[in-house]
Parts: C-alpha cells; sequence; structure tokens
C-alpha cells in the first residue's frame, strides 16, 4: 500500500515499551513503518520516564521531541486537563502547521493542537486508549491518598469535559470493541485493537507445563494489588494447587499476605525474560480486573504465548474473548476451574485453534494496513 507522510504525536517516548500504556504506541509506530506508513513522528518526553533514542529513527522518515511542561501552574490554574495542558508546544505547532499531512493524535494527552483554527480543516484521526474519564475514575476508587484521589477526580471531570472536543475528526480507533458506541457520537469510530508484541509465540515443543496458575501485572497500580489481595484472600483457601502471584513493587501488605497461604508465591520485579517464562509455562494464566476500561496488553501476551487462559467477565471486550479463554466471576468457580484446568494438558490443537481466532482481531499487520487505508482516504476499510 502506497500512502501519503503522515504526522503522529506520541504522549511518551515508546521506546523501551516497558510499561503497558506505550506498548500499543511502540508496536503501532513499529508495524505501520512495515506496512509502508512514511511517518513524521513526535514525542513528549519527561522526568522518569524513556529518555530520546535514536533507536526510533528506523521507523520514522522524521522524529521530533518536547519535553512535557509538568508546571503546577498547569495542574492548578488551567481548565485543560493537566495531561494534555502540560503537552502544550509552539515548536510542534510549527512543524504540523509546514505541511498538510494528516495527522494521528495517539491518545487523548497529544490532544492540545486538534482543533486549533490552522489544523481543524485537515484531515485528523484520534486513537482512543480508553474512555480515559472513566479510567481516571476507577483509578481514583482505588486510590488511597485523599491528595492523588482529589486529582484523579478532577482530571476525569475535566477530561470528560474536553471529550466533546472529538467532534468532527474523519475518525477515531478504538482500542476495545465495546467502546465504539461511545465515541461513535463524536465521529466514525472503527475497532483497531491494540498493537503488542507478537513475536513471543512458542512452539508447544518448547513449552513445559507446570502445575500452577499465574496471576501477572504491575504490582505497585492500586487495581492490580486489590485484584492479588482477592486472589489470595477468596481463590487461595479453595483450591489445591499453587498460585503464583508476579509482578513489579509489591507492597509490604501484599508481601505478608502472601506468607501467610502455604500454596501461594509472589515473585518480586521478575525480569522480563523471567516473566514470559512464567507466562509460557504456567499451565493456567488467571487474569483478573474489576475495572472494564480499554484492553488489558498482559492479556494479549497470555493469549499468544500462554496455555489455558482464566478471565473474569470484566476482562473481556464484547464478547471477543469469550472464544479464546475460560471466563468464570465466583471465587468458588474461578478455584474449581483452576483446579480442571490443571488436569487438562493444552495441546497444539487448542494453541492452533485459538491462533487462528486470535488472528482475527489481533493481526499486527493487518491492524496496520486498516490504519493506512483510513489516512488514505481513497482505500476501504474492511
Amino acid at each position: 500500500m502506497s500512502v501519503e507522510k503522515f504526522h503522529i504525536i506520541a504522549f511518551d517516548v515508546p521506546y523501551p515499551p516497558n510499561y503497558g500504556g506505550i506498548v500499543d504506541v511502540y508496536y503501532k509506530l513499529k508495524n505501520l513503518h512495515q506496512a509502508g506508513g512514511k511517518i513524521i513522528y513526535h514525542c513528549f518526553y519527561y522526568k522518569g520516564h524513556n529518555p530520546p533514542t535514536d533507536l526510533l529513527n528506523q521507523y520514522c522518515d522524521e522524529i521530533y521531541y518536547y519535553p512535557r511542561k509538568q508546571r503546577l501552574g498547569k495542574l492548578l490554574f488551567s481548565s485543560l486537563p493537566y495531561v494534555i495542558s502540560s503537552r502544550d508546544n509552539k515548536a510542534l505547532l510549527t512543524r504540523l502547521l509546514a505541511d498538510n499531512y494528516p495527522i494521528l493524535f495517539d491518545g487523548i494527552q497529544t490532544c492540545y493542537f486538534m482543533n486549533h483554527h490552522q489544523i481543524v480543516h485537515r484531515k485528523r484521526l484520534f486513537r482512543a486508549n480508553n474512555i480515559e474519564h472513566a479510567y481516571y475514575f476507577g483509578l481514583a476508587k482505588w486510590e488511597t491518598s485523599w491528595l492523588k484521589k482529589i486529582y484523579l477526580k478532577i482530571e476525569a471531570q475535566r477530561l470528560e469535559k474536553f471529550e466533546k472536543n472529538l467532534t468532527g475528526v474523519d475518525a477515531i480507533l478504538c482500542v476495545a470493541k465495546m467502546d465504539i458506541p461511545h465515541f461513535n457520537r463524536y465521529a466514525p469510530t472503527h475497532h483497531i485493537p491494540p498493537f503488542f508484541n507478537d513475536e513471543n509465540s512458542f512452539s508447544l515443543a518448547s513449552k513445559t507445563s507446570d502445575r500452577h496458575a499465574l496471576f501477572q501485572g504491575n504490582l505497585s497500580v492500586k487495581e492490580n494489588e486489590h485484584a492479588a489481595e482477592y486472589i489470595i484472600n477468596e481463590i487461595a483457601p479453595l483450591t489445591k494447587n499453587k498460585l503464583i502471584i508476579a509482578g513489579k513493587n509489591p507492597s509490604q501488605k501484599l508481601s505478608q499476605l502472601a506468607e501467610g497461604k502455604t500454596n501461594v508465591q509472589l515473585i518480586d520485579t521478575p525480569s522480563i525474560e523471567e516473566m514470559d517464562a512464567l507466562i509460557r509455562n504456567s499451565r493456567v494464566n488467571l487474569l483478573l480486573t474489576f475495572q472494564q476500561t480499554g484492553i488489558k496488553l498482559k492479556l494479549l501476551h497470555a493469549l499468544e504465548s500462554g496455555q489455558h487462559i482464566l478471565i473474569n467477565s470484566l476482562m473481556d471486550d464484547a464478547g471477543i474473548f469469550t472464544n479464546l479463554c475460560h471466563v468464570e466471576d465466583e471465587p468458588q468457580a474461578i478455584a474449581h476451574k483452576i483446579d480442571e484446568l490443571m488436569e487438562i494438558p493444552f495441546t497444539e490443537n487448542d494453541k492452533q485453534a485459538r491462533d487462528l481466532k486470535f488472528e482475527e482481531y489481533y493481526g499486527n499487520q493487518r491492524n496496520a494496513r486498516r490504519i493506512l487505508a483510513l489516512i488514505d482516504s481513497d482505500q476501504p476499510v474492511n
């Protein structure tokens, strides 16, 4: 496919793709380039996150970096969400106005100039990673610091108000199929699932099958910590099998809870290689959430390289994952399913059947071509 140049604005430097929010950003860039995209790339960087890197140059015709303006005044006095107001940069606007190429705003954080009077008539696409205000309200629910809780609630209100700025864009590229009705009110919305590392697949011949269930995630995130506590307190007492909880920076409270259970092992901050091995070799990957927003990239990772996958219904996306995973919600049912799956080998036929269904929705190159077709208005989008 031959497509004219286009701009992408990224909210963070996506290399290395070392946290969930930028995995989609990095692999989207990589696959758009591989599918023939000619990309002018714009990235914001800030303290504590990835610095500018020459490693992204290979995917871009041009690349530019901008410091994020993390200033207290923008937090306290701007009517805009802080995640947007802190990404105001005149150099970015100047470069966007130097041509008439389409612009992909990759996440609500990048939309400061979306409705600028010199850009509003350009071809504009928006990548919707979540219903962002719902996500922030959910974060506030789990937050224990009253100051952070107030910030998250104010930011959620500002994000909800800002959302009307999406009206009239040419296309919204929705990560979650379940979010399409919400975004359709603003512009034509297309389900483009998240991009991810699709190089993790292994033949079953290279897998062992350890008799345990694995829950994994960033344990410093309150939602994941809550899910881990739920597994320890509600599910572990009901199963005869070993449960492993693995992830970044578990709290002392979580460590103490795990120590009190004979069939629970907590693995603190495993390396990427260790985590990949755990996902591949665990007989059951157990993935639970209590906040139905977006798509959890760790689920895609498990589907591509794991064995049996057991989720709760809030991990699903409009029924897509019910065809790929086992789904249970009550602790007794989850524990019973873990015990049942431990006795069932995951075969090559199981893997091939799941891979075919998975590719239908989550093929990176297929979805990259769909985005390029939306940028090139002469191409149909299927």
